[in-house]
């Protein structure tokens, strides 16, 4: 049966290719008109405050972004993120509201091209697996969401991969722009304390400090105070109910249960798997089951679910693998299945971080994650042994 479909793709091949080319060239059409009419998570108005002198953070907390006609913060834009985003998006705030989302969407659309256009060739695939790859992730439900909402993760995943592809002191710098997405360049702060390399984690810090001196000095407001205002917004709209669920948010329903806890005891776990993989011989494995536990641990919309760029490259480098085919199935449910599902489901893939369905998928992620760090601690014990 294999050699039968290996026989059929070599023959129908370029057309095979042709085909879902031009299925990318549309998703990508799609993605761009959306953003033009959505991009409502593109912070651009928590920016444009910070451009006039306001602390965005303390405008949110003293409960002014409440959606009423006065409202300077527009849809979703809730502001948890680290200072140096709002920092480093200022220049945007130059451009009228549609200029500005226009120019995000070119911006999120180059780094889908880059971003795998650059680990295919750092990790050596082949040009037709690497055209296979970046078709596959242009075509997904999840690139649409991401350019559509204007949403920054992109931004950060460009930055987080960054020290796996150069490790030059100015790729750890850079790197450190991740961090402004807090539930996902975490990870790479983890793994640098797992490696307890003191250098790295002060050149990484170095975007969140320049970035938090220039807010504090933009919005007249004091370093101190400032330095724990993003965590308090968190907290703020945690309590909300308003993020997206993970096994561990069943934790906030016990009475005598501290919050901080409920937060702690995940970011505990996902350093010991951290601690765990640190060693592996292979960077693309190490780099996929860090962006994976990025997504089993904190809580996520669907489109950072691109997270699983890493992973997908790898199971196509390694397709002889059986755990490749396994992790393929899994990045299929949450690229395409989810827009399938959500048909007879009644709803729209983005609303699925939520209820039975976010459980549900939190779930399979940790199990995913878990099965790769099995087999792939097994698979490392033997070529250590073989050395």
């Amino acid at each position: 049966m294999i050699e039968i479909l290996n026989t059929f793709y070599k023959k129908y091949k370029i057309y095979f290719f042709f085909f879902i080319t031009v299925l990318a060239i549309i998703s990508v059409s799609k993605a761009f008109y959306q953003a033009q009419l959505i991009s409502f998570d593109f912070h651009f108005s928590p920016t444009k405050l910070v451009a006039e002198g306001i602390n965005h953070y303390e405008y949110i907390l003293e409960g002014n972004h409440d959606d009423g006609p006065d409202d300077k913060i527009m849809y979703d834009q809730n502001g948890v993120y680290a200072q140096g985003l709002f920092v480093l998006l200022i220049p945007l705030t130059f451009f009228s509201w549609d200029n500005a989302k226009l120019v995000w969407s070119v911006i999120n659309i180059l780094l889908s091209l880059i971003i795998p256009y650059l680990l295919c060739k750092k990790f050596i695939l082949s040009k037709t697996q690497s055209l296979l790859i970046i078709n596959l992730f242009l075509i997904s439900t999840i690139f649409r969401i991401h350019i559509g909402y204007g949403q920054q993760t992109l931004l950060a995943l460009i930055f987080l991969v960054i020290p796996f592809i150069n490790k030059s002191y100015i790729s750890i710098i850079f790197s450190g722009i991740s961090f402004f997405k807090f539930n996902i360049g975490y990870v790479l702060f983890l793994y640098f304390l797992t490696k307890k390399n003191i250098k790295n984690i002060f050149l990484s810090s170095i975007p969140c400090i320049i970035g938090w001196i220039a807010y504090c000095y933009l919005t007249d407001t004091n370093l101190i105070k400032n330095l724990i205002q993003p965590l308090s917004l968190l907290m703020y709209w945690d309590s909300d109910k308003a993020f997206p669920v993970t096994i561990f948010s069943l934790l906030k329903y016990f009475d005598s249960f501290p919050p901080v806890l409920a937060l702690a005891i995940p970011l505990i776990l996902n350093f010991f798997l951290i601690l765990k993989i640190k060693d592996f011989d292979d960077d693309l494995c190490k780099l996929s089951l860090i962006c994976l536990s990025a997504l089993s641990f904190m809580p996520h919309q669907l489109h950072d679910y691109i997270l699983l760029l890493p992973l997908l490259i790898f199971s196509i480098k390694n397709f002889d693998k059986m755990i490749s085919k396994i992790n393929i199935v899994f990045i299929f449910y949450f690229f395409y299945f989810l827009r399938i599902i959500s048909f007879f489901y009644g709803t729209q893939p983005w609303e699925f971080p939520y209820g039975i369905f976010g459980y549900f998928n939190n779930i399979l992620t940790l199990l995913i994650t878990l099965t790769n760090l099995i087999y792939f601690s097994n698979f490392n014990k033997i070529n250590s042994l073989k050395n």
